[in-house]
């Protein structure tokens, strides 16, 4: 009986998280829709943690999720001379 429970009990909460986590990227493409955007030429050593870092975001997982969306990258991986168009502000 505590086993059914405990399995009840996690599934709810699997389902609750499973549920969040799938509504997150459409609030994120409404946010892409209406953005200013800037152009960042690439430098070595770049990495998008570190461009989220020295333009202050502080949310790197949002501002990376945009990057790559706004540039249509499947990877992080950037070139030296690549030109990112990154979010001016979020």
């Amino acid at each position: 009986m505590k086993l059914k429970i405990k399995l009840i009990v996690f599934l709810y909460f699997l389902s609750t998280f499973l549920i969040a986590g799938a509504k997150t990227p459409l609030e994120n493409m409404e946010i892409i829709e209406n953005i200013q955007t800037i152009e960042y030429k690439i430098k070595n050593g770049d990495t998008l943690w570190t461009i989220a870092s020295e333009f202050n975001y502080t949310n790197y997982e949002k501002f990376i999720y945009i990057v790559k969306n706004l540039n249509n990258l499947d990877e992080s991986l950037l070139l030296v001379d690549q030109v990112l168009i990154l979010p001016a502000n979020i």
